[in-house]
């Protein structure tokens, strides 16, 4: 049963729809979350829903079983519940027992910085420690929505979230907030209650080869490397193979090699997943590269994957100081979906075995995710790509 109710108020339901009609869908995602809330009155719904639905008609008739609701969520490149990922289906999000303000950044297609200070500087006057965000998966740099919305924060505010995905179709995203759905923009809630949480984030990929320095960038466009076109570091190492890159967006080759930032606070690198290349050998990517910025060609399988999300699990447990879970918020890239394969499943199962499997799970396939850097050191997010994200409630 997709129920968590915890201590001091708070509680969560977690919703499943699936049907080949759009209403149908909605209604079943609805009720069902109803009713696993118990007698609990959420005070936020989390809302993702496939790409394969009609987005307007689906988000109306969540709207019309909670009114008065606030509601934050997006598209995605699949849903993920406590029995494992699913595709053409709708998950939504009850949670009771805390506040939530809600919002809406600027034109990220503009101005990707300014985008984060608009929503930074609104959510800045709201109660709470931690921000649930989501942007546009295929517009501006995520990397600069959010130094844009830490610029307008507290230090101590935490930022989790995700890009919007469309099932790697690499078309369109969507958001919602509340009644309305919005594309080229970022959302976001910052939560104030008497709730616990931890958070686990980590990938599993590792480096190879020696570091290159990207000598010319432009926010998510790595131009050269070494004052080389950059996509001659993946010919150097796959030849006629690196044509996947420039005809197929998110090739299967990005997937298992994307590149890696070393990053002075954590113990992993930073990822970055390339989308596609230009004809002039430029690549683009998800967020920026900083010029001078040292890079390093990654590999990651099928193991190390599932490794990973085991040690996310395990952290963000740890970070409960023995308090029982009640939730398990999983943002996951796309990038890992398609890695695992078959064995999908098993990553969420991973995860169920270790914070109990009674404990709600709930979440999206990301194109891009947003969590602290180490969660153990410090609260300092940053926008990741082929990471696992797991926060956990109680």
């Amino acid at each position: 049963m997709e129920k968590g109710v915890g201590r001091l108020g708070f509680a969560c339901g977690v919703g499943k729809g699936k049907d080949n009609n759009t209403r149908k869908a909605a209604i079943q995602a609805a009720e069902s979350c109803w009713i696993n809330l118990g007698s609990a009155i959420p005070k936020l719904l989390l809302l993702f829903i496939s790409p394969l639905y009609d987005q307007e008609t689906a988000l109306a008739v969540i709207r019309k079983v909670f009114p008065d609701i606030p509601i934050l969520g997006c598209s995605s490149a699949g849903e993920i519940y406590t029995r494992g990922p699913d595709e053409q289906s709708i998950a939504l999000v009850g949670l009771a027992g805390v506040s939530a303000t809600v919002a809406q950044g600027g034109d990220m297609n503009q101005d990707a910085f300014t985008s984060g200070k608009i929503l930074g500087d609104i959510l800045g006057r709201a109660k709470g420690e931690m921000v649930l965000m989501l942007s546009d998966g295929l517009a501006g740099d995520g990397a600069a929505v959010i130094r844009g919305m830490q610029a307008e924060l507290q230090q101590e505010i935490i930022l989790i979230g995700g890009a919007a995905g469309d099932d790697a179709a690499f078309k369109n995203t969507d958001l919602y907030l509340n009644d309305r759905v919005l594309s080229g923009t970022v959302i976001g809630a910052r939560l104030h209650g008497n709730v616990m949480y931890g958070i686990g984030v980590h990938h599993g990929w590792e480096p190879v080869g020696l570091p290159v320095t990207a000598t010319k960038s432009e926010g998510n466009r790595l131009i050269e490397i070494n004052g080389i076109p950059a996509i001659k570091l993946y010919d150097e190492y796959f030849g006629e193979y690196t044509e996947r890159l420039r005809t197929e967006t998110l090739a299967r080759l990005a997937v298992y090699y994307p590149l890696g930032l070393a990053v002075p606070e954590s113990e992993e690198y930073l990822l970055r997943a390339p989308l596609s290349v230009e004809n002039d050998g430029t690549i683009r990517l998800t967020a920026e590269v900083p010029e001078g910025s040292p890079v390093r060609l990654m590999i990651g399988s099928v193991d190390s994957a599932l490794e990973a999300a085991r040690c996310a699990a395990n952290e963000a447990l740890a970070q409960m100081k023995g308090r029982p879970p009640k939730l398990a918020l999983v943002i996951n890239s796309v990038a890992r979906r398609r890695l695992l394969g078959s064995k999908a499943n098993e990553e969420i199962k991973i995860i169920c075995e270790i914070i109990g499997e009674t404990v709600p799970v709930a979440g999206f396939y990301s194109y891009g995710e947003v969590a602290p850097l180490n969660t153990c050191k410090n609260k300092n997010s940053c926008f990741h790509n082929e990471t696992i994200v797991i926060l956990i409630l109680g």
